[in-house]
């Protein structure tokens, strides 16, 4: 339950938050829109409410940001407290759903959302959360039929697209997931999320189109390091190793001393550019961050053997074995280096 909740969160709330454009056709409450993101502004939300404490907008608002640093108690509180000034508040309902979603309650994200749906037949909002429920449960048909009603309702609708999206990918139809994401990223130009499933969709198929869409995933997101990560990963496994460090490079200028980008950078110049001094040196670098890394550990015996070394290399591998007997490559590389 509590994985479940993570990843609801993750997908959800984002989309409760970030999908604040009325969508064509749609009756209903939409929401209003969310800028703020720190106390500050929490703080400025409070003044508001001393002014008009009978704004249920202004609860939603401060719940929203509230959730998003972890307050649930305290999101809860408002939720509660603008639903009584409205019980039929669509901005409200979808909130406590995330509230919900936070907590791991899937009897009551399914009432709130239900009762979002009655209170508002054609707000697609619900139908599109009920729909990234059901997919998550595993509930595929469910999904897709949410999905569907939704685009009945509304076809421009780019979140409905981008879940059709994932319905599909979940059905190993690339061809038809494609199609989706690139609808979605048509009707919302800055739709990050459908932008990266269409630069991975294309990696899998080994197309350089990729690099261009990791690339417009950046331009639109450019604070999420996340996608420079992915970005690096794809070029390092794709032929563009120099590209690969020069990413890497930019978030160590981010993240100074982060073991897993030092870690790949050690694994690029290993493999691909086959600079085992550099190698070496960023193997060294991850084992003072964390001296338990196995992983560093191995590679360092890598770089050793590339480098003729066999005799420390074997010593490093069953350094490794003595305390990680299962750790299947060190097995694999003593018997390869033999006596």
């Amino acid at each position: 339950m509590k994985k479940l909740a993570l990843i609801l969160i993750s997908i959800l709330i984002v989309s409760s938050c970030t999908d604040n454009k009325p969508n064509k056709g749609n009756a209903g409450t939409k929401e209003t829109s969310v800028v703020v993101s720190n106390k500050t502004d929490v703080d400025i939300l409070t003044d508001s409410i001393k002014m008009d404490s009978l704004n249920p907008s202004l609860f939603v608002n401060r719940a929203r940001i509230n959730l998003a640093n972890e307050q649930v108690s305290m999101a809860i509180k408002d939720i509660n407290y603008a639903l009584s000034i409205e019980k039929d508040n669509i901005d409200a309902l979808l909130v406590l759903a995330d509230i919900y979603y936070a907590l791991g309650d899937e009897t009551n994200i399914l009432m709130t959302l239900n009762k979002a749906s009655e209170y508002a037949p054609l707000d697609t909002r619900p139908m599109i959360k009920l729909a990234e429920l059901s997919f998550l449960q595993g509930n595929i048909r469910l999904a897709d039929a949410y999905i569907e009603k939704a685009l009945d309702v509304d076809r421009f609708n780019p979140r409905a697209y981008y879940m059709r999206g994932m319905i599909a990918l979940s059905n190993n139809d690339t061809i038809n997931a494609l199609k989706n994401y690139m609808t979605a990223r048509v009707q919302q130009e800055d739709f990050v999320d459908a932008i990266i499933q269409i630069a991975h969709i294309y990696a899998s198929k080994e197309d350089t189109l990729a690099k261009s869409f990791f690339k417009e995933a950046i331009a639109v997101s450019p604070d999420d390091y996340s996608l420079y990560y992915d970005y690096a990963m794809y070029l390092q496994d794709n032929g563009f190793p120099e590209e690969a460090l020069s990413y890497y490079d930019t978030l160590l200028n981010i993240m100074p001393g982060n073991p897993n980008f030092i870690y790949n950078k050690g694994y690029v110049y290993l493999v691909y550019l086959g600079d085992n001094e550099k190698a070496m040196e960023c193997f060294d670098m991850v084992l003072q961050y964390e001296p338990n890394s196995v992983n560093a550990l191995f590679n360092k015996g890598r770089t050793y053997e590339q480098m003729g070394d066999y005799m420390k290399a074997k010593s490093i591998y069953l350094q490794i074995l003595r305390e990680n007997p299962d750790y299947q490559l060190a097995v694999d590389a003593v018997n390869r280096i033999g006596e």
